[in-house]
């Protein structure tokens, strides 16, 4: 339920501020006024795509806010723990949209950032809004389905869900088996391929860490005679005659033995040279002779040089490592097992397969009884919300035909309506009435909302094209939706907005030559007014006229 609504700076709105009743709230005022940017905010919360021109003149950006009480919903909440956004203690989420002149957008809920994406997600799950545009959203046959099954309770949503598991997994066996039996299709050519690739990389005798170590040792080699050079002359400074660092040093450790005693800073450096003296021992011995030990074959070169071409090659070819020539290898072997072994995996899949298809069937088969009870549930709820609509001369059905297999089911649902007597039953979208429309519209949103975890319904002057005795219908029909989510309705019409539990006025103002559009909470007083402007203006039989209204009001809530 959508309890607070902030805008600042969108469109010609300055800034507003509005608190909705949990059930009946309409909206009203002249045309022009600014009735349909208040929706136009509210589908910003829905992640309703948006312009840096939708930013008040002059200013460098908008805002809209808005804060809902949330009922728990299993959908709804594994979505927000999952995102990290739980609703508070008092189940408030509060959903916030702040587009800039640069034409970015900022979307947070509970003050935490999220993407459009996300934000569009949570919003669609708190609020619908609907104009008579919206009309096609439910005559369209691709969605037939969803709007049935949304009737549906608890255990029809689990069984749908056990369903489509079903599905993903027999889907799942059925795609690796035929995957494996188009294999097996081509399996000798295909073993031949991969064995003779699998040859080829064999012969190369890869290892690993091989290509590092050729390398080190090549450096060696390629660098014989400076490596030499530079170790016996190390050797010599270091450690090979009587002026080397060692001997050096080793004089100097007996000087500093000697005086070592009397101050303790020569004590520490003395043993520091000391340590110095002992290193420079390692390292000379070390040194000592490390050209002689030093291998040079010219052969081994040669052959080290090959191999490295030979790599080198294998890389090129391949465009891979040797690491990843050798990964290569062992999925080669493993798919060469794989296709050696195919006629085993097949007679196991195809078990599987079968399994799982009737595991699958099954589950689809109750699902279907089960939608034919909801068909039924449906049309007799259709039908008598239609009647109270007017519309009492109507035949509506629920055609039910077989299709291949899906996550949903094995069923292709569609409506078909007849709004006439003696005309055929016909698809919804070939209704062309525009206040049938309306009326089919509301119609099936009643029903549907006694079953819909979405807590706000929005519509959007559905009262368009309906005069007469049928528009106190229609309002009559909106007031009895709300007893299960809160309805906000934008509508010209006085006998639908007498109906209200809360009637905000939307104004246009023209102030320090700018224009603004205002919204205002009415009084009871204020109503009466409102509802006489309605009817036509503000004379005495007009205030009458819109009083009655409202003690007719009082009635029929008082009956719901």
């Amino acid at each position: 339920m959508l309890t607070r609504l902030m805008v600042k700076d969108f469109a010609l709105i300055h800034q507003i501020e509005l608190e909705f009743d949990s059930r009946f709230n309409v909206l009203t005022g002249e045309t022009g006024a600014g009735k349909s940017i208040i929706i136009d905010a509210v589908s910003l919360l829905l992640g309703a795509r948006a312009s840096s021109r939708d930013i008040r003149f002059g200013c460098s950006k908008a805002m809209v806010e808005g804060t809902f009480t949330v009922e728990p919903q299993p959908e709804l909440d594994a979505l927000l723990e999952q995102l990290g956004h739980e609703p508070d203690e008092d189940r408030q989420m509060i959903l916030y949209r702040e587009l800039t002149s640069s034409g970015k957008n900022v979307c947070r809920i509970n003050d935490r950032t999220v993407t459009l994406a996300t934000f569009r997600q949570i919003g669609q799950m708190l609020i619908n809004i609907y104009g008579q545009h919206d009309f096609q959203a439910i005559s369209n046959k691709e969605h037939h389905l969803q709007l049935l099954d949304s009737l549906g309770d608890n255990a029809f949503q689990q069984l749908k869900t056990q369903m489509a598991e079903a599905y993903r997994q027999m889907a799942q066996a059925e795609q690796k088996r035929n995957a494996l039996q188009q294999a097996l299709r081509e399996r000798q050519e295909k073993l031949d391929f991969l064995r003779f690739k699998l040859r080829e990389l064999d012969e190369l005798q890869l290892k690993e860490g091989e290509e590092e170590a050729l390398e080190q040792e090549l450096s060696v080699l390629d660098n014989f005679e400076k490596i030499a050079s530079a170790t016996e002359k190390a050797y010599q400074l270091l450690y090979g005659d009587r002026r080397s660092i060692y001997a050096m040093l080793t004089a100097t450790v007996d000087g500093m033995n000697s005086i070592r005693q009397y101050d303790k800073q020569l004590n520490e450096m003395a043993e520091s040279l000391q340590s110095m003296m002992y290193m420079a021992e390692d390292y000379g011995l070390t040194l000592s002779g490390y050209s002689d030990r030093m291998d040079y074959d010219a052969e081994r070169r040669e052959r080290l040089n090959e191999r490295k071409y030979t790599l080198d090659k294998a890389k090129r070819k391949y465009n891979l490592s040797i690491e990843e020539l050798i990964a290569e290898q062992q999925r080669l072997q493993q798919e060469i097992n794989t296709l050696e072994h195919a006629d085993e995996e097949i007679e196991e899949l195809d078990a599987i397969c079968r399994e799982k298809r009737l595991e699958f069937e099954k589950l689809a088969l109750e699902i279907r009884q089960k939608r034919q009870h909801l068909a039924k549930i449906l049309t007799e709820g259709l039908l008598a919300e239609l009647a109270h609509l007017a519309m009492n001369h109507t035949r509506f059905a629920v055609q039910f035909d077989e299709k291949a297999a899906s996550a949903q089911g094995m069923d292709q649902v569609e409506f078909f309506m007849s709004a006439n007597p003696g005309q055929p039953l016909r698809e919804l979208s070939e209704i062309a009435s525009g206040g049938e429309m309306s009326r089919i519209m509301l119609a099936f949103k009643t029903v549907l909302a006694q079953h819909e975890s979405i807590g706000t319904l929005i519509f959007d002057e559905i009262d368009t094209g309906i005069g007469g005795n049928i528009v106190v219908k229609v309002g009559e029909k909106l007031a009895d939706v709300s007893r299960f989510a809160q309805v906000i309705c934008v509508t010209h019409s006085p006998q639908i907005a007498a109906l209200a539990d809360c009637h905000f006025r939307i104004q246009k103002q023209i102030s320090d030559e700018e224009t603004i559009t205002s919204v205002t909470v009415l009084t009871a007083e204020e109503e009466i007014t409102e509802l006489a402007r309605m009817l036509g203006g503000e004379e005495e039989f007009q205030l009458r006229h819109a009083e009655e209204l409202k003690r007719n009001a009082a009635v029929h809530k008082g009956n719901i």
